[in-house]
Order: structure tokens, then C-alpha cells, then sequence
């Protein structure tokens, strides 16, 4: 248990190592547009691998994924995640979401970085997380945002909702 901990964490603090660099606002920036966040994101599971390491038989998944964005983010993404099964059945770990589309007026593509848990040795039980965007182009390079998102599993369409804040840095002029 120590061990999936350890990893976990490690795993977490190597992918936070990029976010700072890539989440500050631009050094031109003079002012800063702030929204709420809202909406939900719907996905369909295109690859899952399972696997048990010798290390008292503890279990790791990877996949991916392609989401449907809509309210603040409106656009589809393609999903890639990692995460570790506790002995007691809690899996929880790491997604990377590649978006594509509109936030308000502005298009482009971001990358977030998302979080996720479920407490429970049943994949259908609710999922939780947090959002966090690291990277945009074109008119979406200046915008940041994070937030948290719940699944609460037994729903045929599978989405979350999400909700948080959106930041968009504005150049001076």
C-alpha cells in the first residue's frame, strides 16, 4: 500500500513539475478576464489495459478515450489516463485531455490536466476530480482555468459534470 501511495505521488509532483511554467499568465498581461466554468463532458472508452506488478500483486490501468465538451467548453477531446488500484478497489490517477474547440468566442485547443478517484471496488460509483488547463493555441494560448469534476457512475451516456473557473490573460494593447 505504501508503495502504490509513493508512486502515486511521485507520479503526481513529476506531472506538476511542467504546470507552472506553462500556467502562468504571459508577462505582457495587464489584466485578467475571470468566468465561471460549467458544463459536462461525455466520453467513450477507446483502449483499456489492466496489469499486475510482482509488488504484492497490485494492479495499474492506462487507456484512452474520446470526450464531447459542452456549456463553457464546447468542442471534443481525445483522452489518455493512468491510475493505480487500491487493494481495497479504489482506483484513482491521472488523465490528460487534448481539447479541441471554443471557450466563449475564442477556438483553439488546450491541454488539461486532470485528476481522478473512485472510492469504491466498483467502477459504476462516483468518480471525482480536479481540472486543471496547462497549455492553449491560437486564441486559447492565454486562457488557464482549473476546477473540479464528479461522474456519478449507472448513467448510460457517461459524463461528468464540471464546474470551476476560467481566466483568460489579455496582452496590453
Amino acid at each position: 500500500m505504501r508503495r502504490i501511495v509513493v508512486f502515486v505521488a511521485a507520479t503526481t509532483l513529476v506531472a506538476m513539475m511542467f504546470v507552472p511554467a506553462t500556467s502562468a499568465a504571459p508577462p505582457t498581461s495587464d489584466r485578467v478576464l475571470q468566468r465561471a466554468a460549467e458544463g459536462s463532458w461525455s466520453w467513450v472508452n477507446t483502449g483499456w489495459d489492466v496489469w499486475k506488478t510482482t509488488n504484492k500483486g497490485v494492479e495499474h490501468a492506462s487507456g484512452s478515450e474520446d470526450g464531447t465538451w459542452t456549456g463553457t467548453f464546447e468542442g471534443t477531446s481525445t483522452d489518455s489516463f493512468a491510475g493505480v488500484f487500491k487493494p481495497s478497489g479504489a482506483f484513482f490517477g491521472l488523465l490528460t485531455v487534448k481539447f479541441e474547440g471554443a471557450v466563449g468566442e475564442l477556438t483553439g485547443t488546450l491541454e488539461i490536466l486532470t485528476t481522478f478517484e473512485v472510492s469504491a471496488d466498483d467502477l459504476d460509483a462516483p468518480m471525482t476530480g480536479t481540472w486543471m488547463i496547462v497549455s492553449g493555441t491560437d486564441e486559447l494560448a492565454n486562457l488557464r482555468g482549473n476546477g473540479t469534476w464528479v461522474y456519478e457512475g449507472a448513467d448510460p451516456t457517461d459524463h461528468a459534470s464540471y464546474t470551476g473557473i476560467v481566466k483568460e490573460f489579455v496582452p496590453e494593447a
